[in-house]
């Protein structure tokens, strides 16, 4: 009877292990984000650019940018690319991924930068010279800088 009840206790330990130790085959993750392909609302997210390892201003990069392993911008739980400012542009593509309200109101260029019509150094929201030539110094409203003749 002995062995029959030490028998039968190490029989259900055995079951419950193979029960419990069953891994499941990871989930697919095509765009390296940590979201499930099967969950993902936004399945090509952007991938971090990888830089090599002797590349010389490494100090000055993401870490994650130096790992082996793929790695995609910062996702939310659908797996969508977030988008700073609220432009339209995710941050993957914004050269301007922080614009203020204010900065916006004039519109945003295809790069999520507010709109700068005439080039002058001066974006349009803060431009109160929109006609200025590209070519000419100009202060921060945009407007063609007086030089002041000191000789005089």
């Amino acid at each position: 009877m002995k062995y029959i009840n030490m028998f039968l206790y190490l029989f259900f330990i055995l079951i419950n292990i193979s029960q419990t130790s069953v891994a499941k085959p990871p989930e697919k993750d095509s765009d390296f984000d940590g979201i499930a392909d099967a969950i993902d609302k936004c399945p090509n997210t952007a991938q971090l650019n990888k830089v090599s390892a002797d590349f010389i201003y490494r100090a000055a990069v993401d870490p994650a940018r130096l790992t082996k392993k793929s790695r995609s911008f910062p996702v939310d739980k659908n797996g969508c690319e977030y988008d700073n400012d609220g432009d339209g542009i995710v941050n993957s593509k914004d050269y301007c991924p922080d614009n203020s309200p204010e900065s916006l109101t004039m519109g945003v260029a295809a790069n999520g930068c507010p709109v700068h019509s005439d080039y002058d150094g001066t974006p349009d929201y803060r431009d109160k010279c929109p006609d200025t030539a590209s070519n000419v110094k100009t202060d921060k409203f945009g407007c063609i800088k007086q030089e002041i003749d000191m000789k005089k």
